[in-house]
């Protein structure tokens, strides 16, 4: 896919204590092997955090009166909102950086100024969770003109198998979803 990025989203060590089902080991070192491949090929690479204030000002209403909220857990500088470190050892000074407050990576973010920026004109998705903000930002990138294709190594779910995730977002927005082999090939020809 031509004028293209692969976008990262919430590879931080929360979402792999919230769900300890998910094998962070093997999506990491998936979702590393996925950014060389990108970088390699020359498509620019875009991280996705999830990061809140310790004042809660920008944590959704729904949690903002609960000390015990999972946003506590993503606040800027604690242990659980850094990224993991099969990923975070990928990032390389080039790559793109965008922090988020709600499950879309589009919302209140400058994450589509920088791919129109960048001429995109479809975007990789890979990260957690394909059931909540990959599903979010994909839906948003719809909406907003963009290709979606998803890379079945480099994605995982919370509350729904990555098979039903996907499906669904082909089904809702004609999202694609190709093996890493896939991907490669694809950046190749």
């Amino acid at each position: 896919m031509s004028g293209s990025a692969l976008v990262v989203i919430d590879m931080q060590e929360f979402f792999f204590e919230e769900n300890k089902d998910v094998d962070k080991k093997s999506l990491a070192a998936n979702c590393g092997k996925i950014i060389g491949t990108a970088r390699e090929a020359g498509l620019p690479v875009i991280h996705v955090v999830t990061l809140y204030r310790d004042d809660k000002v920008d944590w959704p209403r729904a949690w903002a009166g609960d000390d015990e909220s999972w946003c506590s857990n993503l606040v800027r500088g604690h242990e659980l909102s850094k990224v993991v470190s099969g990923v975070a050892t990928a990032i390389d000074p080039e790559d793109f950086l965008v922090e988020k407050r709600r499950f879309s990576a589009f919302y209140n973010t400058n994450l589509d100024d920088i791919l129109r920026s960048l001429g995109c004109e479809g975007i990789y998705l890979i990260g957690y969770s394909a059931d909540v903000c990959i599903r979010f930002t994909s839906v948003d990138a719809y909406n907003r003109g963009y290709a979606v294709t998803l890379i079945s190594e480099g994605i995982d779910s919370f509350r729904e198998s990555r098979e039903a995730s996907t499906k669904y977002l082909d089904w809702l927005i004609d999202a694609r979803c190709i093996s890493l082999e896939d991907f490669g090939q694809s950046l190749d020809g």
